[in-house]
């Protein structure tokens, strides 16, 4: 059982040593250092490309709208989609979205995540549920209720970094904020960008709609 133990410590080390911090500020060169070459375009009218296809005639035709990797984690397979804020080499990104080959719970994430898992440890980390939508850019059926992390230090001097979170208990819904524990399932989950105004007018105001909630990741 030790050995064991050793092991999955040493596992967990070493990933964390060799993955970067997730950020808005990443862009397509820094993405393909962490998570490899894309594998599939999405372009602007929701059609699928290869990347050899693009590279050769696709770029010609039409404009991607995001770009889709994929990757393995621990025996678990990954897909990513991401966004960027235009077409230039150094384009930031928009929205990163990250959708596990089967849910994981909350206080498993960080074994499989790191890179993002240390948002949460950021000084003006936010952690909050909410019965209202998140995100628009979720794709797995969604419960009435969902969670999410704000970071609240402007990235790129515009926008605040928002973790959103596509959550489940054991594939059923979840109907109520206090039913969120450690144990909670993640189906997809989205880094995004959030301006001032979405943030005050969620959670700056005297009956906020992003209710504040423990951090369970720890």
């Amino acid at each position: 059982m030790r050995k064991i133990i050793v092991m999955l410590v040493f596992s967990m080390l070493l990933m964390l040593s060799s993955v970067a911090f997730a950020s808005l500020d990443d862009n397509k060169v820094s993405i393909q250092q962490q998570y490899g070459d894309y594998r599939l375009v999405i372009d602007s009218d929701n059609q699928l490309w290869t990347r050899a296809d693009w590279d050769e005639k696709g770029f010609k035709k039409a404009k991607a709208a995001s770009y889709r990797y994929s990757f393995s984690r621990n025996g678990i397979g990954v897909q990513m989609e991401v966004m960027y804020a235009n077409n230039k080499p150094d384009a930031v990104v928009a929205a990163q979205r990250f959708t596990p080959d089967m849910p994981i719970t909350i206080k498993e994430f960080k074994l499989y995540f790191p890179e993002v898992y240390a948002l949460t440890k950021a000084p003006k980390a936010n952690f909050f549920a909410t019965h209202s939508s998140i995100s628009r850019n979720f794709q797995e059926g969604e419960s009435p209720v969902g969670m999410g992390i704000l970071i609240r230090e402007l990235s790129g001097g515009k926008y605040y970094t928002l973790v959103a979170f596509n959550i489940q208990d054991e594939g059923r819904l979840i109907k109520d904020i206090e039913n969120i524990d450690e144990d909670t399932y993640i189906r997809e989950f989205i880094i995004e960008r959030a301006s001032r105004t979405t943030v005050h007018d969620n959670m700056d105001t005297s009956n906020p709609e992003w209710k504040p909630i423990k951090n369970y990741f720890n």
